[in-house]
């Protein structure tokens, strides 16, 4: 069994499984305090592979920025993905509830900086041996999360930027 240790989640007992973590107690450089941080492995990562997928993460604040930009720019296609998650807090929720969770006065007052302003940074998921999905940054909106849905940043081994949403 592998023994390794997470400058973020501390030990990590992957068991019979391929993926550990646990939540943030006091998140990364400010961002994610409560959210979940996983790392995919399992039998086949070492240390030195973690530390170095961790080492992207010391940064956050640039990951999320860039994760803002990419949900910005696919914000300008009413089919992208990020319109699309945003419309589904628009429309399959009840008015009063998405009124209350961007806290304007109607759905119509929900602007694209109004939406990006409302999302929350959820998770964390790092796979050091993965080649097309190696870093991931789930967003919700609001804390109380009233879907289960999640808009999600990925990174592939060419820091391509792909957005994502899952429920």
């Amino acid at each position: 069994m592998n023994h390794l240790t997470s400058r973020f989640a501390g030990h990590l007992d992957f068991g019979d499984d391929s993926m550990a973590g646990g939540v943030l107690p006091a998140g990364i450089d400010g961002f994610g305090a409560g959210a979940w941080y996983w790392i995919h492995g399992g039998e086949t990562l070492n240390q030195s592979e973690l530390d170095t997928a961790e080492a992207a993460l010391l940064d956050v604040k640039a990951l999320v920025a860039a994760a803002f930009v990419a949900f910005a720019a696919e914000l300008t296609d009413p089919w992208s993905t990020t319109s699309l998650f945003r419309d589904v807090h628009l429309e399959e929720i009840p008015e009063e509830m998405a009124c209350d969770l961007f806290d304007v006065d109607t759905c119509a007052d929900v602007t694209d900086q109004v939406f990006l302003d409302h999302l929350l940074l959820v998770g964390i998921a790092i796979s050091p041996a993965a080649t097309e999905r190696v870093l991931a940054l789930d967003f919700a909106i609001g804390a109380d999360k009233p879907t289960d849905q999640l808009l999600v940043a990925v990174w592939d081994r060419n820091n391509t930027v792909t957005v994502l949403h899952e429920s």
